[in-house]
């Protein structure tokens, strides 16, 4: 018989899993990435990682990509539209966030091109937008929500 190929739904799902898992990845390497650089990095004679300021920045990172991950695993396994939605806008954004805060604190040398976070960051903000923006996930998993009540 014919190749029957996926529907376009089930695509966008399958799509939309498969960037949240992409920006889940980005945002955790960039944040242990950048808690090294912090750690070794000193200013005024003391390590930039012990400022009470930096450690929020990474610690606001993290709890965002932490929240994300249940968030992708769960789309993953029921492969809802409107789960695989909310886990691309939270993955996404948390990525992004990480992406900036990355090169924030690296200062100056985040946006040589051999240190290559700039690259960390471009790949970020495409994630964000690909196979959806970030209002259009968020609109679909609140109409989801309306449905099911």
């Amino acid at each position: 018989g014919e190749p029957r190929g996926l529907p376009t739904d089930e695509a966008l799902t399958w799509a939309r899993l498969a960037v949240a898992a992409q920006a889940l990845g980005v945002g955790l390497a960039l944040l242990d990435r950048t808690v090294g650089y912090v750690k070794q990095r000193t200013q005024f004679g003391v390590p930039v990682g012990s400022f009470q300021a930096v450690k929020h920045r990474l610690a606001d990172a993290k709890i965002a990509l932490e929240f994300a991950r249940p968030l992708v695993f769960g789309a993953a396994l029921t492969m809802e539209p409107a789960d695989a939605a909310a886990a691309k806008a939270a993955a996404c954004e948390a990525a992004y966030t990480t992406a900036r805060t990355a090169l924030q604190l690296h200062g100056a040398i985040g946006y040589t091109a051999e240190y290559g976070l700039s690259l960390w960051l471009t790949k970020a903000r495409a994630l964000r937008t690909a196979w959806g923006a970030p209002e259009e996930c968020r609109a679909l998993v609140v109409s989801a929500g309306d449905r099911r009540r």
